[in-house]
């Protein structure tokens, strides 16, 4: 890395989603992908590994570690590099910091040097997605940001690798105006922290429509990585978006953090080469996809707020469409989709009122079912 871009000029995939863990050989499977297509990094950061987040504390075992660390070598046969995350912001312990010592910080340590040992070659420190108690937790600072900074700084003078911080405030969105210490927070991090420290950022918002910086410009260009969630779906399971990525092609330091299907992700990887090319985009997905898929493409193009690319169909036409795709259409991406595409047909049918009262109650939660069933008014 240089003083000019501490970011790296990184680009690849992101294992950072919610409700899935992939194997070992899936991981090797999208590293291959990503050689292939001259990616060059691979961040592990699954929030369902127990031992990167809610029990961070916890060591990894002999058969984890085993594994980690032939994949890491394989990437790194790639030239692909494993930036390795530890999320202990859900309740590390700031009270004994300043003076680096304190069970916390030396479990903190500990994690990082068996990471780096089994070839990570970055330590990522992950404080995103925690709760509003710092206060309970802050020792002597009185600056969440300084204190998030400190321990960055700290781990970086503790451990042999490159840290990068993913903050707790990582998207304009989360900036709470009536919160003084939420207002200050990134100042108060990037004066705080060691200047050749990348930051992880998302944009104006969690899944944004404005990647880069954030918008009071605290974060600098040459230190910004993008974490980008255009295509996860971990906050909304049941849909799927797999439209042209809204993204300039060819955009340094993004990573892409998708949705843990595999077969899936690896199509993605090769989306974010498109970028917002309609036509491409289409010659690309007609290699893996029946031409049903496009009749319901506005169905599957991308999250709230995004401009659509593609015409809404008759109803009968798309569920015609859906069904050559659930019953038809037989491939490894078809056995992924197949809870989205059924739960499309059935809210076509609902929307349309041609599904029967029984079958709404038969198909649907019962929260939803009994919503939908309740007249107004009732």
């Amino acid at each position: 890395m240089t003083n000019n871009n501490i970011a790296g000029n990184r680009s690849g995939y992101i294992e950072g989603y919610y409700g899935r863990l992939l194997d070992w050989s899936a991981r090797h499977e999208l590293v291959a992908v990503m050689a292939s297509l001259g990616m060059n990094s691979y961040l592990y950061a699954p929030k369902d590994d127990a031992a990167h987040r809610y029990a961070w504390r916890t060591p990894y075992d002999d058969q984890w570690r085993n594994g980690f660390a032939d994949f890491a070598a394989a990437a790194a046969r790639q030239n692909i590099d494993v930036l390795a995350g530890i999320a202990p912001g859900l309740d590390f312990n700031f009270a004994e910091l300043e003076k680096k010592r304190g069970d916390d910080f030396a479990c903190l340590v500990k994690k990082a040097e068996q990471l780096s040992a089994d070839g990570a070659s970055h330590i990522v420190l992950l404080m995103d997605d925690i709760g509003a108690d710092f206060d309970d937790r802050a020792g002597p600072f009185q600056s969440e940001g300084k204190a998030h900074a400190a321990l960055a700084n700290h781990l970086m003078q503790a451990v042999d690798r490159p840290v990068i911080i993913v903050p707790r405030i990582y998207a304009d969105s989360l900036v709470d105006a009536t919160d003084p210490n939420s207002l200050s927070y990134l100042k108060d991090l990037t004066t705080t922290l060691a200047p050749d420290c990348p930051i992880v950022y998302c944009g104006n918002d969690i899944v944004a429509h404005r990647i880069g910086g954030d918008a009071s410009g605290h974060i600098a260009d040459r230190r910004l990585l993008i974490w980008d969630n255009f295509y996860a779906n971990d906050y909304c399971p049941r849909r799927l978006f797999i439209g042209p990525w809204r993204r300039s092609v060819g955009a340094s330091n993004i990573l892409l953090n998708p949705t843990g299907l595999i077969e899936t992700d690896k199509l993605l990887l090769e989306v974010m080469l498109i970028g917002d090319d309609v036509e491409k985009w289409r010659d690309l997905l007609g290699q893996h996809l029946p031409p049903a898929f496009f009749t319901v493409a506005c169905y599957f193009d991308a999250p709230y707020g995004f401009g659509p690319k593609f015409a809404v169909p008759p109803v009968e036409m798309a569920l015609e469409a859906v069904d050559q795709l659930l019953w038809q259409w037989k491939s490894t991406l078809q056995r992924e989709w197949y809870p989205m595409l059924m739960g499309l047909k059935q809210d076509l049918l609902i929307a349309d009122q041609q599904m029967s009262d029984a079958r709404i109650a038969k198909t649907q939660s019962a929260a939803l079912s009994g919503a939908l069933l309740t007249p107004p008014g009732d």
